[in-house]
């Protein structure tokens, strides 16, 4: 999401975006989220969800998370979404690239709800 976005464009705001704005290195990052929370226009789907408690180190964090998730609108998934998660990943395959499962339902998500989806580039995996 660069400089002049549509901030009032509903946003799925994949879990790398959630981790690095916990960590808050970023005050960029810090500030998008903050008016994309504020405005109601940040988004999740289960599998963000769980991704993040999962990961959290705490209870304080467990508490941040649960409080994020309270103020945001949670897409939910359908069995369409999962078959056709599928066969995008089968159709990225046959071009030689790879993307792993939750990865490929998140980014289902975004295509069937018309959402923008916010995440960050990562070489580790």
């Amino acid at each position: 999401m660069g400089k002049g976005r549509d901030m009032t464009a509903k946003v799925l705001v994949d879990t790398s975006v959630w981790i690095a704005f916990f960590r808050r290195r970023d005050p960029e990052l810090l500030d998008l989220i903050a008016t994309l929370l504020k405005s109601g226009n940040a988004v999740y789907t289960g599998i963000i969800a769980l991704e993040l408690l999962n990961g959290a180190k705490g209870q304080k964090e467990l508490q941040a998370l649960y409080d994020a998730f309270d103020t945001m609108q949670c897409i939910a998934l359908h069995e369409t979404t999962y078959l056709q998660a599928g066969k995008l990943g089968h159709e990225i395959t046959r071009k030689g690239q790879t993307l792993g499962a939750v990865d490929l339902l998140i980014a289902q998500v975004a295509i069937e709800n018309s959402l923008s989806l916010m995440t960050t580039t990562s070489t580790s995996g």
